[in-house]
């Protein structure tokens, strides 16, 4: 569809009604009106310039206040306006038929009175489309309610992603401590195979490590050392002293034994 189909359809209304107007004064200067007063038929051939004009003005009143959209129009103005066209090309043949004497020259009163009810008509059109327009507009600029997601564990990947994640979980292995203290090694993706080499090629998770004791200083170790020393020394002097203590007093209390007085 053009997207000026109902401007189109606006060009060929105003052509009819300029179809119309030239075909009454055809029928005006052929003298196939009779000698009697005319009245209905000037007001018809009035009817189709001033109504021209007016559809016109208001379609390009209406276009300015809509935007380029208006020119496409929708579905129920476009069936609008080709019921008028069809209208319009009704009242053509029938003129056209009066003016080349195919018809007799009567029944103007009620072309008028369809003329002027297809101009309220297409108004009409006119103002229900910039309605519409103006609700849509108004409705594609409200703002989406942003919707929350909820908290899974779930996560979407594509099948080459996922075929990555399979691959590397084939060639991945966890170290293990059996009873005896042997190291052996299963597989990520299938936790029986086990094998007790550890695999070449492959991602290990090792067991973790006891932490090393930090190396000291020989400074420090013979300073361990002496100090070690000097607690031997005085453990002994103590000792010493003591059994002498023990010795005076066996000398100074001759009646004295071993297990008191």
């Amino acid at each position: 569809m053009s997207p000026t189909a109902f401007k189109d359809q606006q060009v060929t209304l105003l052509t009819l009604l300029t179809s119309l107007y030239d075909l009454c004064q055809l029928i005006r200067t052929t003298r196939h009106l009779g000698s009697s007063p005319t009245p209905n038929f000037d007001a018809f051939q009035s009817s189709c310039h001033s109504i021209k004009q007016n559809l016109a003005y208001n379609f390009s009143s209406q276009r300015s206040a809509s935007g380029s959209r208006f020119d496409l129009g929708d579905t129920i103005a476009r069936t609008e306006l080709d019921r008028a066209i069809r209208s319009l090309q009704s009242m053509q043949a029938k003129l056209s038929g009066i003016a080349y004497s195919h018809e007799r020259n009567s029944g103007f009163s009620s072309l008028l009175y369809q003329l002027q009810t297809l101009e309220s008509e297409v108004l009409s059109c006119f103002s229900g489309l910039k309605y519409r327009l103006e609700v849509s507009a108004a409705e594609e600029k409200k703002p989406k309610p942003i919707l929350k997601k909820a908290k899974t564990d779930e996560v979407v990947i594509g099948i080459k992603k996922l075929d990555g994640y399979v691959e590397h979980l084939k060639k991945s292995w966890v170290e293990m401590e059996s009873e005896d203290g042997k190291l052996y090694y299963y597989n990520c993706w299938d936790e029986e195979r086990r094998v007790w080499e550890m695999p070449k090629n492959a991602f290990i998770k090792f067991l973790p490590k006891a932490e090393k004791p930090k190396r000291r200083a020989t400074w420090e170790k013979e300073l361990e050392k002496e100090r070690e020393r000097q607690k031997e020394r005085e453990e002994r002097r103590e000792r010493e002293e003591k059994r002498e203590r023990e010795e005076r007093r066996r000398r100074a209390d001759p009646w004295r034994n071993l297990d008191g007085w």
